[in-house]
């Protein structure tokens, strides 16, 4: 068969059964997310390992899948900075900051420290709690809109910190592979670059190599913020209007999703962040532009119609619980670990802020979700025989496990009546 028509007998079955299986737990009060997941965690290799059919071997269509999915994780984090109260960010930010700070720290140290108690070297325990680091700022904001809380205070400060721990987490990989042998001759971006090319141009930066890479990714960072968000703020309105002028069917929104697309390249290119931070960023200033509402509600029929729920099945397709072998005690620690970190580290900052014990609960549950960056430590740690294979699996489940919980644990923790809830809309 094509691949043409794999790619697309693979979205005709898993686009309507994600659907379907969310819809069936929608009425037992399970968020969508869970559906999609729990689609994706059935068809992977753990269970009926769809990929590897025969049906569906022998093309790049498993691989096109995928990387069409990471696209609907552009759209969901787009869609996200639309619905951003941007003056509640600006009131938030040291609060975000300062969680986002903590809930880098513990389950940094958490993490690597327990890792090695339960036997494992340094060197595994320090890629283990650098895994552990970043919180997973698309699954959040997913769960933030499928509970209708986006515009509470807690959504506010969840999604401002998860966004600046993923930059931290930056940093905490560039010290995990400055500290590794891995080859990084075929990282993306001007970062990596400019770090290497010194490196082999400057004593002093051959000498200091992880100063050299952290200072750069500190630099890139800055530069992306600074010139994307002065760009977009600036020019937004302006190229809408000239958007509207072209003479074509939807050619606004064809213009903002290739706008979006472009931002998410530039975000790994030139600020070395996550591509969804970029679509993010951009979303964030659309939140405050003139046509936001026929943005906000054509790329609701793209990114929930379709893209989004690729994005989540896919994240369940990476899962193989096969690969953990007997090492179930060490997997429900560290899963463990993973939950108590974010949930005290985030809370009790949060706490320390005046948030309130069950807004700060709420804060805590909602950065309990991990992601990208802790699939990339992971896959670093793989390539350079770091990790084994059951160490890998370990970490793709815990990335699953508390992707599957954070959306129960923050209906949860927003079933209990705060203080202040019914000014919060």
């Amino acid at each position: 068969m094509p691949a043409t028509l794999q790619l697309a007998l693979l979205i005709a079955i898993l686009l309507p059964a994600g659907k379907i299986v969310a819809s069936i737990g929608a009425r037992f009060g399970i968020p969508a997310i869970i559906g999609e997941l729990m689609v994706g965690v059935v068809a992977g290799p753990g269970l009926l390992d769809m990929l590897h059919w025969r049906l569906f071997s022998g093309t790049p269509a498993g691989d096109c899948f995928m990387l069409l999915a990471q696209i609907g994780g552009f759209v969901l984090m787009f869609i996200a900075g639309l619905e951003t109260d941007i003056d509640a960010m600006r009131e938030a930010s040291v609060t975000a900051f300062l969680v986002a700070l903590s809930g880098v720290v513990w389950p940094f140290f958490l993490g690597a420290g327990a890792a090695h108690l339960l036997g494992l070297s340094w060197s595994a325990s320090l890629f283990l709690g650098g895994a552990l680091t970043a919180t997973s700022v698309s699954i959040s904001a997913r769960t933030l809109m499928d509970a209708g809380k986006m515009t509470t205070p807690e959504a506010t400060i969840i999604l401002a910190a998860a966004v600046i721990d993923d930059v931290m987490g930056l940093f905490v990989l560039a010290f995990l592979a400055a500290s590794s042998n891995s080859n990084n001759s075929e990282s993306f971006g001007v970062a990596p670059y400019v770090s290497n090319w010194l490196q082999h141009h400057w004593s002093f930066a051959g000498a200091h190599p992880l100063v050299v890479q952290m200072s750069m990714i500190a630099l890139s960072v800055c530069v992306f913020f600074v010139v994307a968000y002065g760009a977009a703020n600036r020019w937004i309105d302006p190229l809408m209007r000239l958007f509207r002028k072209v003479n074509a069917n939807e050619a606004v929104t064809s213009c903002v999703l290739s706008l979006m697309l472009l931002y998410a390249v530039s975000a790994e290119w030139l600020g070395s962040v996550a591509g969804i931070t970029g679509a993010y960023l951009l979303g964030y200033v659309f939140a405050g532009a003139k046509l936001k509402a026929l943005i906000e509600r054509t790329f609701y029929a793209i990114g929930h119609g379709l893209l989004i729920p690729l994005f989540f099945v896919s994240i369940g397709l990476t899962s193989n619980f096969r690969a953990l072998g007997g090492h179930w005690a060490l997997l429900g620690i560290i899963f463990a670990v993973a939950l108590i970190s974010k949930l005290i580290g985030c809370g009790m900052a949060a706490l320390g802020m005046g948030m309130g014990p069950v807004r700060s609960l709420r804060i805590g549950c909602g950065m309990i979700s991990r992601g990208e960056v802790g699939l990339i430590v992971t896959a670093m740690a793989a390539e350079s025989g770091i990790f084994q294979e059951y160490e890998v699996a370990i970490m793709v489940a815990v990335v699953l496990l508390t992707t599957l919980i954070t959306p129960l644990l923050v209906r949860g923790a927003f079933m209990i009546k705060a203080a202040g809830d019914d000014d919060d809309g």
